[in-house]
């Protein structure tokens, strides 16, 4: 009889162990995946909303939109909107960040994949350069900003769009250099050495092997470079007049002495945002092979 007790004993041990056992798994198992899951869409919603604010505020009546809280019925309207065209010269600025953003990138890739090309192959300037380069990248805008400014006016580059992209690209070089340096420095040498044997020159050898199989990380750093462009204040609000202002200066001057402009300034938001997003949802695989590619490098 005690050896059928210390039996069954033992069993319902083992039995609650195992469930025990079982219990901790699905713990470890689940409970990381719900945390991770609980942050990300905390994360979301912290970028998502002001997004969304923004647009609904937009498309609100003057009346509704100064109110708190916030009014979320209302019948939408576009009026917002036909105030940026009638009442300020938008559609002007609008051109004009296209223009200074696409050839400051453009002018900025062509220029900096020579560059880098020449470091990562050819080790251009040594060490040395390349730390110049470098330190470049790392110097506040506002420490150079009144040299530049004196210089664009000596030259008599002020509110010309040559001024405003020498003092983007002054900038954005840098850091172009200093990410295709990786991308290139993957591409192997014998591949290029092949192709050199065949008769191929060295601008041939970059133009149809090199690049190409480093076109994520171009596109990554194009776009990167492209919102740095779009965004950019400070050389905006000084080298900049009434012939090349960007939208972030147009924008900012919803903020006058009467107060600010909510309506207008949401729709211009609004409008500012749209071309970044169908940039990078067009390319959003060349940009997302890019910056994966980048850190497993």
């Amino acid at each position: 009889m005690a050896t059928l007790d210390s039996q069954l004993h033992a069993t319902t041990q083992v039995h609650c162990s195992g469930k025990s056992h079982s219990s901790y798994w699905w713990i470890h198992k689940f409970i990381p995946k719900i945390i991770s899951y609980c942050i990300l869409s905390i994360a979301l919603l912290a970028v998502i909303f002001p997004l969304v604010w923004v647009f609904l505020t937009s498309i609100k009546p003057r009346t509704l939109a100064y109110r708190i809280p916030p009014a979320w019925s209302f019948t939408p309207t576009l009026e917002n909107y036909a105030a940026l065209l009638n009442k300020y010269p938008f559609p002007h600025h609008f051109l004009n960040s296209i223009i200074v953003a696409s050839s400051t990138t453009i002018l900025g890739l062509i220029l900096g994949s020579l560059a880098a090309y020449s470091f990562a192959r050819f080790n251009t300037g040594g060490n040395f350069l390349q730390g110049w380069v470098f330190n470049n990248r790392t110097m506040p805008p506002i420490a150079v900003a009144i040299p530049i400014f004196l210089l664009a006016n000596a030259l008599g580059l002020i509110d010309t769009y040559i001024g405003l992209i020498a003092a983007y690209l002054s900038f954005s070089l840098p850091f172009i250099i200093w990410m295709l340096i990786g991308f290139f420095e993957e591409v192997p040498r014998e591949m290029e050495e092949a192709a050199m044997v065949d008769g191929a020159t060295r601008l041939q050898v970059l133009r149809h092997i090199t690049i190409p199989l480093t076109a994520p990380g171009i596109a990554a750093t194009g776009i990167l470079n492209f919102l740095f462009a779009w965004n950019e204040f400070l050389f905006a609000l000084l080298l900049t007049g009434n012939n090349t202002r960007t939208l972030p200066i147009t924008i900012a001057n919803f903020l006058t002495k009467r107060g600010v402009e909510i309506g207008e300034l949401c729709a211009a938001t609004t409008v500012v945002i749209i071309p970044v997003m169908l940039l990078a949802f067009s390319i959003r695989g060349y940009l997302v092979k890019g910056l994966s590619y980048g850190g497993i490098k």
